[in-house]
């Protein structure tokens, strides 16, 4: 029999934490359970998992369960004070959600922001976040062994990740989405694969899906899947767990499918496909183009016809043209001229078709495939500067929860980018710039607890300016 008292609080803690929150009565006493369900892959069904967070006394009050390690007390009077504001002020808006989801919600945000600025593996994470002032603002547990069981506590509760991304994702949106591989050097991941990847490299690998968001221009979504899986299985799988039917997709080649293209009208799904070069729908012979538009200081020529799924646009870029006609004749010389295959080959060369069911004029169109190169700039960024391309982790479930770090720690890396965009700087600064420059504004805490700003360097003041509204000085 649980007594009123407990009763009424652990009501409580459900309304608060927003969790399944359960209460086991153990010899007497009442402890308090975070209970979510892991899919198994195995079984193709989820199974429930339950996870220690307090007890409550007969008395009613609620006890935390107790970190095994209390927090080291660093003798540092000198931190890194801008970078981390910067990076953090990228991400204060996440945590809020974040919290709804997880009480590792500090944790997450942490090992982000080191991922963001500086990335290191778990057992320097701790010394990283050390450096920065934030670590006297916010208290978090980082341990490495702690940080691991993050990971994969994280990875093992997907379910709510797709109802993060849902919130992190605006009414009407376009969704950039492609597939990239990562390379495995653990024996023990059953997703690790044999597949295609674009370096033909031998080695297991798996892959890692994105989704890009047209409105805002940063990543709302990310999973982890077989490596040998293909592409349209894994927008399959995006779909059926993102339930919010009011997106869009804009897509590579790789998923140009009729069937796709189908089961996205069927759910009211939007979506703007380039075609493949033998597509059935492709016939030059009765290409009739009626206007043009200029990209990037190129001419374009654009037609639009309808079809059963919607428009077929067509664009052809004569500059483009020219390159890909020269490449082809140099390659046909080099194995010995047939002019009948070098003809057939340059027959659809420079021209790019497109199809989709939303109706705008052919430049708009156009501009919005041509902004799905923030996607490849977001793998680019994955494997670079957020130093994700290679994973050494033992388990699937830790490997799901590393790369929703990197998510996060791309929302940072894009938000600096949208910034630098703005004010026409991304062509002369990168982000890895600021975040350097950043770093060198030092905020010094003196024994009576006094703060002042070391002397900034005048680089790091002129990018400092660029970013008044994201980091107080005062």
């Amino acid at each position: 029999m649980i007594p009123d008292k407990v009763r009424h609080t652990l009501q409580n803690l459900k309304k608060n934490l927003q969790h399944n929150v359960e209460i086991h009565q153990i010899k007497g006493g009442f402890y308090v359970y975070r209970a979510s369900s892991v899919y198994d892959p195995q079984t193709k069904k989820s199974k429930k998992t339950t996870h220690y967070i307090g007890s409550i006394t007969r008395d009613g009050t609620f006890k935390p369960k107790k970190n095994s390690a209390s927090k080291i007390v660093s003798n540092r009077e000198i931190f890194e004070y801008a970078n981390g504001m910067l990076a953090y002020s990228y991400i204060k808006d996440l945590e809020s959600l974040l919290e709804k989801y997880t009480p590792y919600f500090k944790e997450l945000v942490t090992m982000a922001i080191v991922k963001a600025l500086d990335p290191k593996p778990l057992r320097l994470i701790e010394s990283r976040w050390e450096k920065l002032d934030l670590s006297n603002q916010i208290n978090v547990k980082l341990l490495p062994k702690h940080l691991g069981e993050v990971l994969h506590q994280i990875g093992s509760e997907v379910g709510w990740w797709y109802d993060l991304f849902a919130e992190l994702a605006s009414d009407d949106d376009l969704i950039f989405y492609d597939l990239t591989a990562i390379i495995t050097y653990s024996e023990s991941i059953k997703l690790a694969e044999k597949g295609y990847n674009a370096d033909h490299d031998k080695n297991e690998q798996i892959g890692v899906s994105m989704a890009f968001s047209s409105n805002t221009g940063l990543p709302i979504g990310c999973d982890v899947s077989y490596g040998s899986m293909r592409d349209i299985k894994t927008i399959k799988n995006f779909l059926n767990r993102f339930k919010d039917n009011d997106i869009g997709l804009i897509l590579d080649r790789g998923f140009s499918s009729y069937s796709l293209l189908n089961e996205l009208k069927k759910r009211g799904i939007h979506y703007l496909v380039p075609l493949k070069k033998n597509s059935k729908f492709l016939q030059k012979s009765k290409i009739v183009w009626d206007g043009g538009f200029l990209y990037r200081n190129r001419g374009i020529l654009c037609t639009c016809v309808n079809n059963q799924y919607g428009y077929l646009y067509l664009y052809m870029d004569p500059l483009l043209k020219g390159e890909k006609e020269s490449t082809l004749l140099k390659n046909s010389l080099k194995r010995g001229l047939n002019v009948g295959e070098y003809q057939n080959k340059c027959e659809f060369s420079g021209i790019i078709p497109i199809l989709s069911d939303i109706a705008k004029p052919p430049a708009e169109i156009f501009l919005l495939y041509k902004e799905r190169e923030d996607v490849e700039l977001a793998f680019d960024a994955l494997k670079n500067p957020i130093d994700s391309d290679k994973s050494y982790l033992q388990s699937e479930e830790s490997v799901r929860g590393y790369f929703f770090i990197s998510l996060l720690a791309l929302r940072i890396y894009f938000s600096v980018l949208r910034k630098l965009r703005i004010l026409n700087l991304n062509q002369i600064i990168s982000v890895e710039e600021v975040f350097f420059e950043l770093s060198k504004i030092e905020i010094i805490h003196d024994a009576r607890g006094t703060k002042s700003f070391a002397q900034i360097p005048k680089r790091a003041t002129k990018i400092l300016s660029l970013f008044t509204d994201q980091i107080p000085m005062g």
